[in-house]
């Protein structure tokens, strides 16, 4: 456990804070999906909203 926080679990993230949820959520912002992704001619990557594209 985190020394600083005990409770805290010991799981890696991306996100520590508030800022870094603020610059993460603007990036994913102007990221493409994989339909876009597909019209440029490129394949997505093949695990990313697997689940979504079978229903």
């Amino acid at each position: 456990m985190d020394q600083k926080n005990p409770k805290k679990s010991k799981e890696s993230s991306s996100i520590r804070d508030m800022d870094d949820l603020v610059e993460q959520s603007k990036i994913m912002e102007h990221m493409k999906t994989n339909q876009e992704v597909k019209k440029s001619g490129k394949t997505p990557d093949p695990d990313q909203h697997k689940e979504n594209e079978n229903k």
